[in-house]
């Protein structure tokens, strides 16, 4: 199943329009001369700081994100390599560090930092998850990222089953950084076995998907592009049909345009 198309059902969100990864990664280095100026100037203000005190941590983050930004992608990974030796208990810079390194195509690296990132940290980042299991899938390790995913998914339905901690929700709330999907681990789960070649584990894990939450557009719109790169393409438009008939009024437009593709990329 094609990067893209796979990364589409993953990304939905009810409520929000969705860009494909590609797309959404040349709109976001469309930056304005302006934009790109101020980027700049703030670039050579931690710079000037970095000059009289290379260790300062503050300044060697704000350069790499700058860096980042910009687009410049080796000099923000030289830069994070210096803080994950200071800052070895932060997740976000592993993370930061995981997604330059993909972007350099350094995807052992990616993955290498990404796992950093979710051993460090003490919930579970959806960021870092989808973060880790691409890289993984991109340095044709899907294996490895099927395995990362169960476990992930045991932990989720443990915790479903145990119920919540009242004790624990004040310091859960003011900890954990975004509330994990388990609709998205599981549409991962499916990319995954996809690009393993496990077509029918990836089928089974959207029929679960569509069983267990039967108005939720992302299961339909999974399978039936699974579906359709398998040829089988009458059972791909009744999923597409499903698809969009649940989907949020943004995300209909992402249904039709995967249901008129002839073929993925």
């Amino acid at each position: 199943m094609p990067f893209f198309a796979q990364n589409a059902a993953v990304n939905c969100h009810q409520g929000k329009s969705v860009n494909p990864p590609e797309e959404a990664a040349v709109i976001d280095k469309k930056l304005s001369r302006e934009q790109k100026a101020i980027l700049e100037t703030r670039l050579a203000q931690f710079e000037a700081t970095l000059s009289t005190s290379p260790e300062d941590e503050t300044a060697l983050e704000g350069a790499a994100v700058t860096l980042t930004e910009l687009g410049d992608y080796a000099r923000a990974t030289s830069l994070l390599q210096e803080l994950v030796k200071v800052k070895t208990s932060d997740p976000e810079v592993f993370r930061l560090l995981g997604e330059v390194k993909y972007e350099l195509k350094d995807y052992d690296g990616s993955a290498a930092a990404y796992k950093l990132s979710a051993a460090v940290s003490k919930d579970v980042d959806f960021e870092v998850l989808r973060g880790y299991t691409n890289a993984l899938l991109a340095a044709k390790r899907p294996a490895e990222a099927v395995q990362f995913l169960l476990s992930c998914r045991e932990r989720l339905n443990m915790e479903r089953s145990t119920g919540p901690d009242p004790m624990a929700e004040s310091s859960k709330m003011e900890t954990e950084p975004q509330n994990l999907d388990r609709i998205q681990v599981d549409l991962l789960l499916g990319k995954a076995y996809s690009d393993w070649g496990h077509v029918s584990d990836a089928v089974a894990i959207y029929d679960q998907l569509i069983s267990s939450n039967p108005n939720d557009f992302r299961g339909y719109l999974a399978k039936g592009i699974i579906l359709k790169e398998n040829g089988n393409v009458g059972d791909a438009e009744r999923m597409f049909i499903q698809a969009r008939f649940f989907a949020p009024e943004k995300a209909k437009a992402l249904v039709d345009r995967y249901s008129r593709q002839r073929k993925f990329m």
